[in-house]
């Protein structure tokens, strides 16, 4: 197993809603990645939103992409918009690759707490451990 410091993955924007989403996310895609946009069976809509970044660039955090997303949806139209305000989940889940790193420790800016608060939205975090689901170690060569 490579020894790995734990790094900042990603952050996503986590919606529901029990109307369609697709305009907001047909608007979202022009600045974000939307990674999907679904109804399921039962009718509610659900979609997952990352900010359009370099995959290499190593100075990312949770604050610059929470705010990149944040920006991108002040910009859509007011049906879009009516749409975000629509959802009944709005959450932002923070992700960390946690590896080998003791007492790592990232927080948030009060601006970008700020802006997930008046945006009416939640924080979650998810740590992708170093192992795999059996126990085994994970083996990846490159992390990010």
């Amino acid at each position: 197993m490579n020894e790995q410091e734990t790094q900042y993955s990603n952050t996503d924007l986590d919606l529901e809603s029990s109307h369609s989403l697709a305009t907001l996310a047909q608007e979202l895609r022009k600045s974000c990645d939307v990674l999907h946009c679904t109804e399921n069976d039962a009718g509610t809509w659900q979609m997952t939103v990352e900010a359009s970044h370099d995959e290499n660039t190593c100075d990312r955090d949770a604050g610059l992409d929470i705010t990149a997303i944040l920006e991108a949806i002040a910009s859509v139209s007011p049906e879009a918009k009516k749409e975000f305000d629509s959802c009944s989940r709005r959450d932002f889940n923070i992700g960390y690759e946690c590896w080998d790193s003791w007492a790592y420790n990232r927080g948030l800016s009060h601006t970008a707490l700020r802006l997930v608060v008046d945006a009416r939205c939640s924080i979650s975090w998810t740590l992708y451990p170093m192992r795999n689901a059996d126990g085994s170690p994970r083996d990846d060569t490159v992390v990010g």
